[in-house]
């Protein structure tokens, strides 16, 4: 694929999209990838809005998942999953081709939704007491196992840290550490496929610069918020994520026609 022409591209749009996202990803802990590739489809290839995405997600995981006082608290809460997920994502890519991907990704899309719902009803799945790495490592092979073959991380990882009935900043936080693998291995599959353009990289760190003033926007809504209510937006982004990912798929089998014309 040839280096896209990247003239027409207004900054000042990419940097308001990234500051938006940046906001959502201050207060719950995720939605730049959803939240910009989306937007950004309806005037940019989207391989290239992947690229420009890229290091506004590495850094402020970075940030999100560094900052704060329970790292090493979290870090080995979470060793299991985190061990587990490479692998998974080398076994998921070898079944690329063998499913048809698109129905997958509906139903992946609809437990979103579903675990939203039931969360929203009082009905709360918890991982045991003591079992949180036995989890986490199962939860690492089939999270992996989902990234390779779908692109999609969030099932079973986000019900898997939301079960784990951390504090806000606590899965805010593990959300950073997590999401850090996931960014990394993008990046590596970008630069095997030759996909790391100069001119996207240098309209990336624009980007950058719109996310993380979007995210202490986020982070300061964040606090002044109550846990209950963050539980709510949360679960209520998750449906929301649900729902983009059907339509995504659904769209990819043509049983919706959803394309934007160029």
């Amino acid at each position: 694929m040839g280096n896209p022409d990247l003239g027409s591209i207004f900054q000042i749009e990419i940097v308001l999209i990234f500051l938006f996202a940046g906001i959502i990803k201050g207060l719950i802990g995720l939605g730049v990838p959803m939240i910009t590739l989306s937007l950004m489809s309806l005037f940019q290839p989207v391989p290239s809005a992947v690229v420009i995405t890229l290091l506004p997600s590495f850094l402020t995981n970075v940030w999100q998942g560094g900052k704060g006082r329970n790292f090493i608290k979290l870090s080995r809460k979470l060793w299991g999953l985190i061990v587990m997920v490479p692998p998974g994502v080398w076994i998921g890519t070898y079944f690329l081709d063998k499913f048809e991907l698109p129905w997958f990704s509906v139903i992946l899309g609809s437990l979103l939704i579903i675990f939203g719902v039931l969360s929203l009803s009082g009905i709360d799945l918890q991982v045991p007491e003591g079992q949180e790495n036995y989890w986490g490592i199962l939860v690492g092979i089939v999270g992996g196992l989902m990234l390779g073959m779908t692109g999609i991380f969030s099932v079973p990882s986000v019900f898997y840290l939301y079960g784990l009935k951390l504090t806000r900043d606590e899965l805010v936080q593990a959300l950073g550490i997590v999401l850090n693998i996931v960014t990394v291995f993008l990046a590596i599959a970008l630069y095997r496929m030759g996909m790391l353009y100069e001119k996207q990289l240098l309209l990336s760190i624009g980007a950058l610069f719109g996310t993380v003033c979007g995210m202490v926007i986020g982070q300061k809504i964040r606090r002044n918020i109550s846990e209950g209510l963050f539980r709510k937006i949360f679960l209520g982004f998750l449906m929301i994520l649900g729902t983009y990912i059907i339509t995504n798929a659904l769209n990819e089998l043509g049983v919706l026609n959803l394309s934007v014309s160029e």
